[in-house]
């Protein structure tokens, strides 16, 4: 019974457990989704009125920016073609 047990367990955690890359499609869509998150900001950014949010969007947008770059770099590393792109005409790089 043992035996069993041990077998099942080392099947679940290097079999089914195991983590699974992502697909290029994958990162394709993370860049996709955080460009759109990107220029949502940026449209709460011209019509916000209240400092306090004002100062949130800002360090929203710093923060996508940086995730936007990172997977970026990941496609390129990866042998992937992303054409970068600019948000509103701003410089997302």
């Amino acid at each position: 019974m043992e035996k069993y047990l041990k077998n099942a367990k080392i099947f679940y955690y290097e079999v089914i457990r195991k983590p699974i890359p992502p697909a290029p499609d994958s990162l394709v869509m993370q860049i996709r989704e955080t460009s759109q998150k990107l220029e949502s900001a940026y449209s709460r950014f011209e019509n916000e009125l209240n400092e306090d949010l004002l100062d949130s969007i800002i360090y929203e947008i710093q923060s996508l920016k940086a995730l936007y770059r990172y997977l970026l770099k990941r496609a390129k590393e990866s042998g992937l073609e992303c054409a970068e792109i600019s948000v509103f005409g701003r410089e997302v790089i």
